[in-house]
């Protein structure tokens, strides 16, 4: 048995991609021109990736809102998301 191909196996199956396309359009603005009232903060692409990462974690908001502060520590302009 040639360890070395179970490694990267176990390794691989420890993997988890997570898309971060919704960066590329991470543009609220263009969605708030002639908005009246309050302001969009965050698109509904970053609010459906915060979705799939608590279902896939089964994260608690407390735990989530401690991702999303990570995250804007990692990629400023990635707003923490108040749950309060």
């Amino acid at each position: 048995m040639d360890w070395r191909v179970v490694d990267r196996r176990l390794v691989r199956r420890g993997e988890l991609l997570l898309s971060l396309d919704f960066l590329d359009c991470y543009d609220y603005e263009h969605m708030n021109n002639g908005k009246p009232g309050r302001p969009f903060e965050i698109t509904n692409r970053y609010v459906e990736f915060l979705a799939v990462v608590r279902y896939l974690f089964s994260m608690p908001f407390r735990q989530l809102k401690g991702f999303t502060n990570a995250l804007n520590r990692s990629i400023p302009k990635l707003k923490p998301v108040l749950m309060d």
